[in-house]
């Protein structure tokens, strides 16, 4: 039978994740939720793995909707690795009840923590060159776990941390469907298309040579992190701000965001930009042909 670890990745946290584990797994496939999922179905497979960031203390969006799609082999063993900055909320317990639903127990879950990349809002911390090395030395720690089968119960939100995010992050998942308005494409930009390709959310489409974004962004940061004419800013207008203000969500974040031109960006140092473009290939038909 099959093994299969699906992952979501913005700046290839979650790609060198599900890497590791394959390795140790053996004869394991790494699928991006960019993909198809009726294309790349866990039917047939023993293995199922889900590898993603956490964005606002939950599970990503574009990874709940592919779950979602996907049929899975009920009796499978099923494993989730969850990557925050520093708080997991609610993103493995989002992915539990989407399996329960489904009639599929979540048998192992754990937590690696990894750089916090919003770079629209503070350059990536902590220190990759201390960060990274410890992440690395945790993954294999669990990819030991997954290849003995070991059974681990998923992280849950505590009390306090369920009562923050209703008041912390809530407003900020309002402002979700305005967050690309102010990407600012300057003249450095050579119309290579790299930040369509690498875009997990199929957001960016190229019309007259030059992106443009269609406001389904998750904020993932892998286009201003792959541009290589660091071209993409992040520019709020007056125009923006009344539209985010129009959200009605009251957070001060607004007045916070953007992006300074010597600002530092992060990538996973073992993941490159061809390492994401290869994502594009599994995009949906239609998702291409936009492209």
């Amino acid at each position: 039978m099959e093994r299969r670890i699906y992952y979501f990745t913005g700046t290839g946290n979650s790609m060198r994740a599900a890497r590791i584990i394959a390795e140790r797994l053996g004869n394991t496939e790494i699928v991006s939720m960019r993909a198809d999922p009726s294309e790349y179905t866990a039917k047939n497979c023993e293995i199922v793995g889900f590898v993603y960031p956490v964005y606002h203390w939950t599970m990503p969006a574009p990874a709940v909707s592919f779950v979602e799609k996907l049929d899975i082999n009920p009796k499978a063993y099923v494993f989730v690795v969850a990557m925050p900055s520093f708080v997991c909320g609610i993103a493995c317990e989002r992915l539990a009840g989407i399996l329960e639903r489904k009639g599929i127990r979540l048998q192992y879950g754990n937590i690696v923590n990894s750089v916090a990349n919003y770079v629209i809002v503070y350059p990536p911390f902590p220190s990759p060159k201390l960060r990274v090395p410890k992440t690395e030395k945790k993954l294999r720690k669990i990819a030991e776990d997954i290849f003995a089968r070991k059974m681990r119960d998923y992280p849950r939100a505590s009390r306090m941390i369920r009562r923050k995010r209703e008041r912390v992050m809530t407003p900020y998942l309002e402002l979700q469907k305005y967050a690309d308005n102010p990407f600012a494409i300057s003249e450095d930009c050579i119309s290579c298309g790299l930040c369509s390709r690498v875009c997990p959310c199929h957001n960016i489409v190229l019309e007259g040579g030059k992106p443009s974004f269609r406001h389904h962004c998750a904020n993932c940061m892998a286009c201003v992190t792959s541009c290589p004419k660091r071209a993409i800013g992040y520019e709020i207008t007056e125009g923006d701000r009344k539209l985010l203000d129009a959200s009605n969500s009251g957070t001060p974040l607004v007045k916070i965001m953007r992006l300074p031109p010597k600002r530092k960006l992060y990538r996973n140092p073992y993941i490159t930009v061809n390492d994401l473009t290869k994502e594009s290939e599994l995009w949906p038909k239609e998702a291409k042909q936009e492209k």
